[in-house]
């Protein structure tokens, strides 16, 4: 009898999720094939995900489904990573988050009933999973998007708008952002075995999935399952210049403009930096404009997690 444990996060899209928890439930038990042993788990505090997911693995479990947004996604990926690769359980995903950015980069319907029906008609994906580590000896593992400088500020604005949900908080911390946003970062950046360059830079974006924060294509060609981080650097240029740029990176665009914007790939990246900065990984807070941190390291795990698309 195939076994599946759901974990729902309640505070996922500032609460709205905790409303969902009584229909998903009749839409899982009609939908599952007969003999599916459903069970479900429901986080209280941060991080529970990522223990709920470990003990799910450890249980037996053979598919473990995030039911939140990026942030609950990204917490049970953390959990199944504390496994083996041979005792990882498939991953399904049901969006209900404010973004949901890995869940549509991996081409999965918003729309929960069709999320739902897609969870148990799905096919397994085998894609990758990317580590962060500094130099305080924090480690994470993350599976969408790292955000240093501008964009990590970006999603540090976002827990102060506690009103807005969906793309309207990102853009709403856009324009937060680029008011607070402190002067640029001098910047000592290493890709793979290439020499340290060092730049003066307002961010620099290292990517699994091409899109982050509820719909912005920051890096239009990265690929899930390359084995590669791909990366978008946006140089030195005014308040007003990230303003101008704002619609031209919603379209994806931006990497035309090579004076301002550089993209790339590698499988392993080092940022060294002067200052103390902000940083998230898939959403969540990694480092702040108050941490002790300066030197980054991040790494892709290639083919590391399946999932069901």
């Amino acid at each position: 009898m195939p076994t599946m444990r759901l974990i729902l996060n309640p505070s996922a899209d500032r609460g709205h999720a905790a409303s969902l928890r009584k229909p998903l439930r009749t839409q899982i038990d009609q939908a599952a094939p007969e003999g599916t042993r459903v069970e479900w788990c429901v986080t209280t505090h941060p991080r529970h995900a990522i223990e709920l997911a470990e003990q799910a693995g450890r249980d037996g479990a053979d598919v473990v489904v995030a039911v939140g947004g990026d942030g609950t996604v990204h917490e049970v990926i953390n959990g199944l990573m504390r496994l083996a690769p041979e005792e990882r359980p498939l991953l399904g995903i049901i969006p209900v988050g404010s973004g949901n950015d890995f869940a549509a980069n991996l081409g999965l319907p918003t729309n929960r009933s069709a999320a739902v029906q897609r969870l148990f008609a799905g096919e397994p994906r085998t894609v990758d999973a990317c580590l962060i580590r500094d130099d305080t000896g924090r480690t994470e593992y993350w599976n969408n998007t790292a955000g240093i400088g501008f964009t990590g500020s970006v999603n540090y604005a976002t827990r102060s708008l506690k009103q807005l949900r969906g793309f309207v908080l990102y853009l709403a911390a856009v324009f937060r952002a680029v008011l607070d946003n402190p002067d640029p970062l001098e910047a000592q950046i290493r890709m793979d075995e290439e020499p340290v360059r060092e730049e003066t830079i307002r961010m620099i974006s290292v990517c699994n999935g091409p899109r982050e924060g509820g719909g912005f294509p920051v890096a239009p060609g990265a690929r899930l399952d390359d084995g590669l981080l791909t990366y978008t650097i946006m140089g030195n240029i005014s308040r007003a210049g990230i303003l101008r740029f704002l619609p031209v990176v919603l379209a994806g665009n931006h990497l035309r403009y090579t004076r301002v914007f550089e993209g790339g790939e590698a499988a392993s990246i080092r940022v060294t930096v002067e200052r103390a900065v902000d940083i998230h990984i898939d959403g969540e807070i990694f480092s702040t404009h108050t941490s002790t941190a300066r030197v980054f390291e991040l790494d892709v795990l290639p083919q590391a997690v399946r999932v069901i698309v």
